[in-house]
């Protein structure tokens, strides 16, 4: 009874904190997703500012994205131009040269003038940039050899970031070259500083794996979200998958599995409507984990 118990309160907190307003923070008729270098990305094509955007990338298990090279920039650039087909005129952007961007995880609102990847928006983070470009003070730079592809990237000077009129204070890429109609301080692609309080598009990054450690023995729970099928995967040798359960979020049980004994085990999601569902693990030697999972269809 009491891992009965147990089970019912994580499952109420999960039922609290993703159904308190009856709705998820994104449709997911405005979700275009994707997977580069195994990780999953997804393009929220809905008006939100940064802040906003952060947390709906952590209610969906993720945080405004992290762009570490010109691979990862690429793709990403890709699948909001091409995947999923966002306009490169959608809205205007006053304060970044009237042309339309999409947020990244890059922000300086902790202390001005120091960057960094905070996509979940907790206040810490990777720092990689410290300064302005050539546009504002000047001076900036990358921190450990860090990629950037600030606005004049491509010609070998950084003119962004620039705080121009101050507060601008989360980084965005842009779709078109800016100003409009010149693109002096920057080409399409390249990322600029705005304020936060913008509303536009943006980009979720969610690892794949979700790596749970107890003792030191890892469990390995992949992907999430889960579309066609799940994978739990117990890399120790002494330790089998028992069950697994899988409630939704008004706490009925849809899924058990039970005398399993296996480290791996495949669950086959694609008739399960998609939703945030409570995963329950328990192994062979009693112990028990619970995960929250998304499936996504």
């Amino acid at each position: 009874m009491k891992r009965s118990l147990v089970s019912l309160s994580i499952l109420l907190f999960i039922t609290v904190g993703f159904m308190g307003n009856t709705q998820p923070c994104a449709d997911p008729g405005n979700i275009y997703s994707f997977t580069y270098d195994g990780t999953t990305y997804e393009v929220v094509k809905e008006m939100k500012s940064w802040e906003e955007a952060a947390a709906c990338a952590v209610e969906r298990g993720g945080y405004l994205v992290q762009i570490n090279d010109q691979g990862e920039q690429d793709a990403v650039y890709d699948a909001i131009v091409n995947g999923a087909a966002v306009p490169s005129n959608y809205t205007v952007v006053p304060d970044g040269g009237g042309i339309a961007y999409v947020w990244i995880g890059a922000t300086d609102k902790e202390t001005e003038g120091v960057w960094l990847w905070d996509g979940n928006d907790d206040g810490t983070g990777e720092n990689f940039w410290n300064g302005e470009g050539a546009a504002g003070g000047g001076g900036g730079s990358a921190v450990g050899g860090a990629f950037v592809n600030w606005g004049g990237a491509s010609t070998g000077t950084y003119k962004e970031p620039d705080d121009f009129g101050s507060g601008q204070d989360a980084a965005a890429i842009g779709l078109a070259g800016w100003p409009s109609g010149s693109g002096s301080l920057g080409i399409a692609g390249e990322w600029n500083d705005i304020r936060l309080t913008n509303t536009i598009y943006f980009v979720i990054e969610i690892d794949n794996t979700s790596l749970i450690e107890k003792d030191n023995n890892p469990l390995k729970i992949y992907p999430n979200p889960a579309r066609d099928q799940l994978t739990i995967q117990m890399n120790q040798t002494n330790r089998l998958i028992g069950t697994v359960s899988l409630f939704n979020i008004q706490g009925v049980q849809i899924l058990l599995e039970t005398n399993l004994a296996s480290h791996k085990v495949i669950m086959n999601t694609i008739s399960i409507p998609s939703g945030f569902y409570l995963l329950t693990i328990r192994m062979n030697n009693g112990d028990e984990t619970m995960h929250r999972l998304e499936i996504l269809h």
